[in-house]
Formats: C-alpha cells, sequence, structure tokens
C-alpha cells in the first residue's frame, strides 16, 4: 500500500465512520481490520524514520524532509486511530 492508497483509505474511513451506526457488523469489523493494518504501517514508517533521524551521516535538508515525512505519518496514525475509535 503507497501513501496515496493510504489516504484514499482514510477517506473511505471518515466518511463512513461520519454515521458508525449505519454500518453493518462485517462493515465495522472490516473497517477496523483495515485500520489496525494502516496503524501499524504508519508506526512501521515512524519508527524506520526514527533510525534514520539517528544515523547522523545524513545532512540537514535530508534531515528535515525525514522530519516531515515521520509527522504526516504520525498525523494520518492519528487520523486512523480516531476512525477506530468512532467505529468501535
Amino acid at each position: 500500500m503507497g501513501i496515496r492508497d493510504f489516504i484514499q483509505y482514510l477517506q473511505e474511513h471518515r466518511e463512513k465512520a461520519e454515521k458508525p451506526e449505519a454500518l453493518s457488523y462485517t462493515e465495522r469489523e472490516k473497517i477496523l481490520r483495515e485500520a489496525e493494518l494502516m496503524v501499524g504501517m504508519a508506526e512501521a514508517a515512524i519508527k524506520e524514520l526514527e533510525s534514520v533521524v539517528a544515523n547522523r551521516r545524513i545532512n540537514l535538508p535530508e534531515e528535515h524532509a525525514v522530519r516531515f515525512a515521520q509527522d504526516v505519518f504520525f498525523y494520518l496514525k492519528g487520523e486512523e486511530e480516531r476512525i477506530k475509535e468512532k467505529v468501535r
């Protein structure tokens, strides 16, 4: 799953989570499984980016890019966590 796919799924989950009571049990379970997968992927990306930042061989512009990417993944992870809470 690429970042664009991740964002597309996030948007779909947001739309479905607006009215969680309208979701069937099967739909809820599917969203929760996908959300768990996405949160895990974001967490793995955050950890990987942190290990890159810990490597002091990168230059400052690269470090800024890595930190920006890490912030994006923190945001996406948080958004998907909020969706999980709504759907539960």
